[in-house]
């Protein structure tokens, strides 16, 4: 079967609360009904040790609540946390129980050596972007992973739509791989 050198995901993490800040949030009481969501248990089940190259990077969206559970998710899947790949700036405010919420981050993670060959080494970490449907994120970030790690194989994760180059699991895409298959 198949093995990914990069995976790209965006897990539909489900919330430990469903309260807000603001009391006319769409947030308020509705965090895990945009989307179906998996608990911390349900996405340390994925297969991630078999679709994984023993070269591979992954690098993860996580929400700032849940930076903590998003490394030790990491770690389970068997990556070793790295930085922090990509801040999003989304040029739009959210609200937060300490701040207001504006950046998503994606980290970074590896198993084995970086894959090679590499590509682009000039790449931003920051990007300012409009955010559009709720949770989608930027094609840009894509694009700049495929500038770093140009000829690798690739899958994304929790995909919201097909992208050339890249194979897809999701659940708003037509998958491209079956991860049942990769069950043991």
């Amino acid at each position: 079967m198949k093995k990914y050198e990069i995976i790209y995901a965006d897990p539909a993490w489900q919330y430990k609360t469903k309260e807000s800040l603001a009391k006319k949030s769409i947030l308020n009481g509705k965090i895990n009904s945009h989307y179906g969501t998996m608990t911390i248990a349900e996405l340390e089940r994925l297969p991630m040790d078999s679709i994984s190259d023993k070269n591979c990077m992954l690098f993860m969206w996580v929400v700032s609540p849940m930076l903590d559970d998003g490394i030790d998710l990491m770690k389970k899947w068997g990556f070793k946390y790295s930085t922090i790949a990509f801040i999003w700036h989304k040029q739009r405010t959210n609200p937060g129980h300490y701040t207001m919420s504006e950046c998503e981050i994606c980290i970074v993670g590896r198993r084995g050596k970086i894959p090679t060959p590499r590509g682009a080494r000039n790449v931003r970490q920051f990007l300012s972007e409009m955010r559009g449907k709720h949770s989608a994120k930027p094609k840009e970030i894509r694009k700049r992973i495929e500038l770093m790690f140009p000829t690798q194989s690739k899958l994304e994760m929790f995909a919201r739509q097909s992208a050339e180059g890249w194979d897809a699991w999701g659940n708003e895409v037509e998958d491209s791989i079956d991860l049942s298959q990769y069950c043991i």
